[in-house]
């Protein structure tokens, strides 16, 4: 199986493709980019046809390969992640990567979030580290290497509070206050997403570093010789202009359902924190922190939801 894991580089931790040394293993950070670019690629072949054979090629299927070192912020956005990808239409080309994985993951002397992945190496004081046992793929890997399993080996955790980014943690416990309240900023609260408009760059780095965010668009393209045809997958960012530009007819520029950059920035926030209560019962948000850290005009989104749900309650009050 082929390993990969987080190393650093120019300050910046970004997954690479291939372990090296064994001592690399425990040297792990969080990345730039989350792990689901291992089964949602920035770029992917779809499909391929050719003109004259009539053939059709679907993507290859996926080879096994491990991901070590994983955050459990990380691996509790991939459990998410699974969610999603499964409606309302099953993502083949998601699951053909993701059912090939196992997924270890790594943390200090306390869990931050309820376990994922299937296998996670918690550090003990003495600078061991206990093996827990997530999964039966988790399980069955480490049998067939040999290791030794116990019965304590099979833990499960309480979930314990985020050391980042608390207020949001607090706020994600109540997924129904947060749709409830940043449905109402819109109209109720507009001159935050005025100011927000003012702020962001359109660069839509946020939603990349995200673990969660999973837009896409698709592009065919053509050979020279006109024979074959390709599809290809793209990441895409409902904060871009372009994202929800549509024809406009014959002479016409074409209309965009998001034109500003307040109508974008809005749809983001709302996509996780409405649509993602009424999809799912929760908030597509694991308070990895990246939007915050990365972002270059630096929105912080703890603030901006805190700045909401306070306004909000204000108003709720004054309305009893």
């Amino acid at each position: 199986m082929k390993q990969v894991k987080t190393l650093k580089e120019k300050q910046l931790n970004v997954f690479l493709s291939q372990l090296g040394e064994k001592a690399q293993l425990f040297d792990v950070r969080e990345s730039v980019l989350p792990p689901k670019r291992y089964f949602f690629p920035s770029q992917e072949i779809t499909f391929t046809f050719n003109k004259k054979s009539k053939e059709v090629k679907t993507a290859k299927t996926s080879k096994n390969f491990i991901l070590f070192g994983i955050s459990l912020k990380d691996l509790e956005a991939i459990t998410y992640l699974d969610e999603i990808m499964q409606k309302p239409v099953k993502d083949n080309f998601y699951f053909n990567k993701r059912d090939k994985s196992i997924l270890i993951g790594l943390t200090g002397k306390e869990f931050g979030v309820a376990p994922g992945g299937d296998i996670i190496l918690r550090r003990l004081e003495s600078d061991e580290y206990e093996v827990v046992v997530v999964t039966k793929k988790g399980e069955k890997l480490l049998k067939n290497l040999d290791f030794p399993l116990k019965e304590k080996d099979r833990v499960e955790y309480e979930i314990s509070k985020s050391k980042t980014m608390v207020e949001l943690h607090e706020l994600l416990s109540d997924p129904e206050l947060l749709h409830d309240a940043v449905k109402w900023s819109w109209q109720g609260y507009s001159k935050i997403w005025d100011r927000l408009a003012g702020e962001c760059l359109n660069c839509g780095i946020c939603t990349y570093v995200c673990p969660l965010c999973h837009c896409f668009s698709v592009e065919d393209s053509v050979d020279l010789s006109g024979d074959e045809c390709r599809r290809c997958r793209k990441w895409d960012a409902c904060t871009l202009p372009e994202f929800a530009k549509v024809s406009g007819g014959v002479g016409r520029p074409g209309h965009s359902f998001h034109n500003g950059v307040k109508e974008r920035y809005y749809n983001w926030f709302y996509h996780k924190f409405v649509r993602g209560y009424l999809e799912f019962g929760k908030s597509q948000c694991v308070t990895c922190g990246r939007c915050k850290k990365y972002c270059p005009a630096k929105i912080d989104i703890e603030e901006v939801l805190v700045d909401i749900v306070k306004k909000y309650k204000k108003i709720k009050r004054t309305q009893e």
